[in-house]
């Protein structure tokens, strides 16, 4: 079956439709392609500000359970959760909401990151410099849904590895940390003692 046949699949906000010439009292924290990490997460701390004319409406602002896809290389998908909606996501990416229980967001998320799926964005992007693929693409793009009792199984591996890796990397730099203070401690000791 189709992506299409279970979720709505569509390019986010044109920013210049609904940006504000000076600055606006309707302030919203900004995706960009800076704030997407290659393992699949947005970088907060790189979110611009966006300033709307008015009110966004809530299709244009991210939502728990989407899955938010760069739509040029390497063509991260990132799935949104309660720290990262409310952001205006921008037409540098598309934006799928899944209407159908028959599929979760969780899967769809690790399925889009696989090596096979990113393999046929590069096969299907538009000849233009950027290589970018079109919703359309996304849209007809097959899948294999399996029942929801594996999907969510396949879900809670992928997302518990993700997290395993962020805290070991965590983990390594707070080592780099520790390790460089007893070194210039040492040091100084030591050169003090002289």
């Amino acid at each position: 079956m189709k992506l299409q046949d279970f979720a709505s699949v569509r390019s986010g906000l044109v920013l210049s439709r609904k940006q504000a010439k000076e600055p606006s009292e309707y302030r919203y924290p900004l995706i960009n392609l800076r704030c997407i990490q290659q393992e699949g997460t947005i970088q907060l701390n790189e979110a611009d500000i966006y300033e709307a004319k008015q009110p966004l409406k809530k299709e244009y602002l991210s939502q728990r359970g989407d899955i938010v896809i760069r739509l040029t290389a390497p063509y991260t998908a990132v799935l949104i959760d309660d720290t990262i909606s409310g952001m205006v996501i921008s037409s540098n990416f598309v934006v799928i909401r899944i209407e159908d229980e028959r599929l979760i967001p969780e899967y769809l998320f690790w399925l889009l990151n696989t090596s096979k799926v990113k393999r046929s964005f590069y096969e299907n992007t538009t000849s233009n410099m950027l290589g970018a693929v079109k919703t359309k693409f996304l849209m007809d793009l097959e899948l294999t849904v399996l029942p929801v009792e594996d999907q969510h199984k396949i879900a809670w591996l992928n997302l518990l590895a993700k997290k395993e890796s962020r805290l070991l990397k965590e983990l390594a730099a707070e080592k780099e940390k520790l390790y460089s203070g007893l070194l210039d401690y040492t040091y100084k000791r030591a050169k003090r003692g002289k």
